[in-house]
């Protein structure tokens, strides 16, 4: 529906979008939302320093080297001694030789990205672990104000803990508002394999994150879920609602594409954080993340191959699953919804939603909407469960895979209680005034409303065209548009 608009004197109409889809993932997450990449190019015409014994001094000798605030390439030519390294320089890039392994000892991350950092490449190198007894981690990227990080094709693995935390890569977005949230992150084509991350991932993006990828990675043989984006774990802070605390807004992973990965071997059975049993730990996940787009992975031999859930109290949204596979899953290969019985929302008695003091029985009681799954390939191996668990609390959904049963499908999307919405037909994710059909709301559809009321132009998508949701594609469509773009 549209909305009215004072602009320079105009009465216009303006078009919310977030009322544009019922059912199924909206069409707001587009290349657009990709990280950049064109700033990369500063590091192919600069001097570099080759490190010593030390990274931290090969650093630090940049600025003498090619200048204050300019691109440096640090090529790590010999095992460092100074690991664990914290990186606050900008413009910096780490280039890893052949044959040359980074260890260390004790706990911690081995290689650090903190606040007020932009425009790092960590690439080549190889970093092995060890078995810590707490924390531990290859590559980190915490804090705030944080943007154009490249973590690419780099062989990170045998970081192992017990019952504690171990990542191989990990984004922490600790900034408590838009601005000062993470930005333009890619990992892309790395291998990380021989992990026991305990209770954590082993590649994950946490918090306040946004315009992201993982993409092209290969994870292998590790003991928990493989590829995650959270929200909701109070990374970047909490807000207070009616005397409660709750997850802060800007607490998600969000506009994030995770595509064509490769996930083989994994399984809970050697995890003590989860009593060396199998679990439902599913090798892609999205907990808490919204506008994310899962696309062209292949998943082997997982506990679950996908899952979409909701753990802290937040909704997950907007999600997009589509030409991924998944085989010999143990249970099966998408396990979907809230687990818990109960939402938070409604819960008697309430649940503790502060994601800084809660423990396991609050956990799982968030909501999931607004997903859209389609044209994946599943063939679970396991009999224990359906290929698809829908679980509680999925509401505005499209699952349109052959083994999906349609729940509450009749109405606008929306479901009673913990009840289920989904429809099992095909979406077009369909954005309304998107005329010309090209996943973008700007200046071409303008145009392309204009020409069809003109009679010049035909269109097969009516409802997109169709602005002001009244029926007839009119001047104010053209108006609404206008609006839609202006934002």
């Amino acid at each position: 529906m549209c909305k009215v608009i004072l602009i320079s004197g105009l009465v216009l109409v303006g078009f919310n979008s977030a009322q544009a889809v019922d059912w199924g993932s909206d069409s707001l997450l587009n290349d657009s939302h990709r990280p950049e990449r064109s700033w990369m190019s500063g590091f192919s015409n600069t001097a570099g320093v080759v490190a010593g014994d030390t990274l931290a001094a090969a650093i630090s000798s940049c600025d003498a080297v090619v200048g204050a605030d300019q691109y440096c390439v640090v090529e790590v030519a010999q095992v460092p001694t100074d690991l664990p390294l914290v990186i606050t320089r900008s413009k910096t890039k780490l280039q890893g030789m052949p044959g040359v392994i980074l260890t260390a000892s004790g706990n911690g991350s081995f290689l650090e990205i903190q606040s007020d950092t932009h425009e790092v490449v960590i690439e080549g190198l190889e970093l092995q672990g060890h078995q810590a007894n707490s924390f531990i981690a290859g590559i980190q990227v915490d804090g705030e104000n944080i943007s154009h990080i490249a973590i690419l094709n780099n062989k990170i693995h045998d970081f192992k803990v017990g019952d504690d935390n171990a990542h191989g890569i990990v984004v922490y977005g600790e900034g408590e508002t838009e601005v000062l949230a993470i930005t333009d992150i890619i990992i892309e084509g790395n291998e990380v394999y021989d992990m026991k991350t305990g209770s954590s991932e082993s590649i994950v993006i946490n918090g306040n994150v946004t315009n992201w990828e993982i993409k092209a990675n290969h994870v292998h043989d590790v003991n928990n879920i493989a590829i995650d984006a959270i929200g909701g774990e109070g990374i970047a802070g909490t807000q207070t609602i009616g005397g409660k605390k709750f997850p802060s807004e800007v607490d998600a992973a969000r506009y994030g594409f995770i595509e064509n990965n490769t996930v083989e071997t994994m399984s809970t059975l050697d995890n003590p954080a989860y009593g060396n049993q199998h679990s439902w730990a599913a090798a892609i996940y999205v907990d808490g993340g919204h506008h994310i787009r899962i696309t062209g992975n292949q998943v082997t031999n997982a506990a679950w191959g996908y899952e979409i859930g909701a753990e802290n109290c937040l909704t997950s949204s907007h999600i997009l699953l589509e030409n991924n596979t998944a085989t010999d899953s143990h249970f099966g290969d998408l396990v979907i919804g809230g687990y818990a019985g109960r939402g938070y929302k409604n819960a008697n008695p309430p649940i503790n939603c502060d994601p800084n003091n809660t423990d396991d029985a609050n956990e799982g009681h968030g909501y999931v909407e607004n997903i859209t799954v389609q044209n994946n390939t599943f063939a679970a191996g396991g009999t224990e469960t359906p290929t698809i668990a829908p679980q509680f609390r999925l509401t505005h959904t499209i699952i349109a895979q052959p083994s999906a049963v349609a729940i509450n499908d009749q109405g606008d999307g929306s479901a009673t209680g913990d009840e289920n919405a989904i429809k099992t037909t095909a979406s077009s994710l369909s954005l309304t005034g998107d005329a010309n059909d090209d996943a973008v709301v700007d200046i071409k559809d303008v145009i392309f409303i204009i020409n069809i009321i003109l009679g010049s132009e035909a269109t097969t998508e009516a409802a997109n065209c169709n602005t002001d949701v009244d029926g007839i594609i009119d001047i104010q469509d053209v108006i609404c548009t206008i609006n839609a773009v202006l934002g």
